[in-house]
């Protein structure tokens, strides 16, 4: 019923013709977004010159992409809601650096790899030094990760920490 009044998911899901524009205008902005992708048109995205998203990836409307560093989404990515892309760092331990330099911060990378599954409730934050997940990474719902998921592993908490390898069926 949710999709015939437009919305998807509660609402959530990026399924209207309002985020079909929303995502086109993104990509007029700078944004790389692949074939088969939508934002919903909710989504607080700062800097879309920043941010690349591979195919079939569905970004929901509680989702905050901070691009002031690069954001990459690899295809086929799960994202659920209320996820937050943090690129800035604010060197406080840095006694060498001017107090406005330090608010300023510096900007680092957030990579996702493909078929990742980014649960809800998740913030990854790129730190000094940027963040990633590997192909067929998951972060549990709540977590917080700032530091690399390898590939096909599942981490959870705060900080997020390794809980198990999963298996997948791989496509192809």
């Amino acid at each position: 019923m949710a999709a015939r009044l437009g919305g998807g998911f509660l609402g959530e899901m990026p399924t209207d013709i309002w985020s079909r524009l929303y995502t086109s205008w993104l990509r007029m902005a700078g944004a790389s977004i692949g074939r088969g992708s939508v934002v919903h048109r909710r989504v607080k995205v700062w800097r879309p010159e920043n941010i690349e998203i591979g195919m079939g990836v569905s970004v929901p409307a509680s989702t905050d992409m901070a691009g002031m560093g690069k954001i990459i989404i690899g295809d086929y990515t799960l994202i659920g809601a209320n996820v937050r892309f943090v690129t800035n760092h604010h060197p406080i331990e840095d006694s060498s650096i001017e107090w406005e330099r330090v608010l300023e911060g510096t900007q680092q990378s957030v990579r996702i790899g493909k078929y990742c599954w980014i649960m809800n409730d998740v913030r990854i934050i790129a730190g000094a030094y940027g963040v990633g997940m590997g192909d067929y990474a998951m972060l549990a719902a709540g977590a917080t990760a700032v530091s690399d998921v390898p590939e096909s592993e599942l981490w959870g908490g705060t900080p997020a920490r390794y809980i198990r390898r999963v298996t997948t069926n791989r496509p192809g």
